[in-house]
């Protein structure tokens, strides 16, 4: 069957003809999007309509790698291509940190940890274990990793607002080629780092801030089990904390596991959907489950159909009827699936579920909120 979504609202991107670049994050009370350009990064809530936050104009006119905003809005560090620069809103240099001939863009991280957030909470980057607030004091902390120099060890640097260096760590873990992340407990503290690549299964290990600097605590043991395979994507976890969602990296299922044990208890299978070519997979000729994928809310998931792009299919069936893509409705407690959405328009790409019972799909010239 197919489900006529209602469309919630519409956002329109700014400066998508001039080549803007787009990154929507739906992990917040209210999903923000962030529009970078050549001339800045600006940053806008989604509610009714998308409300302007913030906007930081670009350190240099040449294009940036990574970025990451304070808890306040207050600036935007920029993985520029020699340093880290942290920019304000108005284009003052807080600060610059070089690192040298290093993937910064793609290896390097910066956490913040203390300060307020723009809602006036307290400030966080790190969603592995809950705030990023390491240290009771409050204070505005930036956490930078830099190259170590060393294969096998990552260098940390920690600044206060001003970017004054308040401690230096080289932790005997990670190294080039590997993500590096801090993790925090329950009380906003240094707890862990969590170090994860190609190839190589997610680690983690304790960890305390102690005496201005990063001390690295035992590797902490897994539970049999307790761990997914290397052939699963990870797309996200229920609002209770209780079930997460993976996909075969080959596109042949869907699975739902219990927390903390990763024990499965529902999934979905290619086979589970209509036969390729009849009834509401007659959009595909050869379509496989797409990591595009996530919980709608606790009781909802979509999930995404990819078909490889197939001129000979466009040619003989047109546009209209085959598609590069499709969004389904599913049952994450039974696998059970819902039905195929079928939208008000003639195509529609990418989608990002926000987990409120919305799911958004970005085209071209807009972002389009839909809830069924």
């Amino acid at each position: 069957m197919t489900i006529t979504p209602q469309l919630v609202a519409t956002y329109p991107i700014p400066d998508r003809g001039n080549g803007a670049q787009t990154c929507l994050d739906p992990t917040g009370p209210v999903p923000r999007f962030e529009v970078r350009s050549a001339r800045s990064l600006r940053i806008y809530e989604l509610q009714e309509q998308a409300e302007l936050l913030a906007e930081f104009p670009a350190p240099n006119p040449n294009p940036w790698g990574r970025q990451w905003t304070a808890p306040d809005l207050s600036f935007t560090v920029f993985a520029t291509e020699e340093a880290y620069v942290a920019v304000t809103r108005d284009g003052t240099r807080l600060w610059s940190r070089p690192y040298g001939t290093w993937e910064a863009h793609r290896w390097g991280d910066v956490d913040f940890s203390g300060g307020s957030s723009a809602d006036g909470s307290a400030g966080g980057g790190s969603p592995a274990g809950g705030s990023s607030v390491g240290g009771s004091d409050r204070d505005l902390r930036i956490w930078l990793r830099m190259p170590s120099g060393l294969p096998d060890a990552t260098r940390i640097l920690t600044l206060d607002a001003a970017g004054t260096v308040l401690g230096e760590s080289l932790l005997p873990c990670g190294g080039y080629e590997r993500y590096v992340s801090l993790l925090w407990d329950e009380n906003d503290e240094v707890a862990g780092v969590s170090v994860s690549g190609e190839g190589v299964a997610q680690t983690h290990y304790e960890a305390r801030w102690e005496s201005g600097a990063l001390v690295l605590g035992r590797q902490v043991p897994q539970q049999q089990g307790a761990q997914l395979p290397g052939d699963r994507y990870y797309l996200g976890i229920d609002s209770t904390n209780t079930r997460c969602m993976t996909a075969d990296r080959r596109g042949r299922d869907l699975t739902w596991h219990s927390l903390p044990d990763y024990r499965v208890t529902a999934t979905l299978a290619l086979s589970d959907f209509p036969a390729p070519g009849t009834g509401d997979c007659s959009v595909h000729n050869a379509p496989y489950i797409s990591s595009r994928s996530g919980f709608v809310d606790d009781d909802t998931v979509i999930v995404t159909l990819s078909n490889t792009y197939d001129e000979a299919a466009v040619l003989r069936f047109g546009e209209d009827r085959w598609r590069e893509h499709s969004h389904w409705l599913a049952d994450p407690a039974t696998g059970a699936v819902h039905g195929r959405l079928e939208y008000p328009m003639r195509e529609v790409d990418n989608v990002m579920p926000v987990g409120d019972g919305t799911w958004i799909t970005e085209e071209w010239e807009a972002l389009y909120r839909w809830r069924r």
